[in-house]
């Protein structure tokens, strides 16, 4: 599902290879900022961030589930697509 544990920044990195850590970071604290995500500081060396999703970032998640049901849906479609128009 969705929701899970909290999750480290370098987790995160490790699970999506294709985003660089500074854009990620920059994603994470965006959607603190917007409530979605909760944040959590641990005053360690090297200090350690972790983030899990709001009770209010929770109220998103069946939106963001039908938008990734849709893509399965029509994942062949869309690589169809990708493939006749490269740009």
């Amino acid at each position: 599902g969705l929701v899970g544990s909290e999750m480290c920044i370098r987790d995160s990195y490790r699970t999506i290879p294709s985003i660089s850590e500074k854009v990620l970071s920059a994603v994470l604290r965006q959607l603190y900022a917007d409530g979605i995500l909760d944040r959590r500081l641990y005053p360690e060396v090297p200090p350690r961030v972790e983030y899990s999703v709001s009770e209010f970032g929770k109220t998103l998640l069946p939106h963001v589930q039908e938008l990734i049901d849709w893509g399965r849906e029509n994942f062949d479609t869309i690589m169809a697509n990708r493939k006749s128009r490269k740009l």
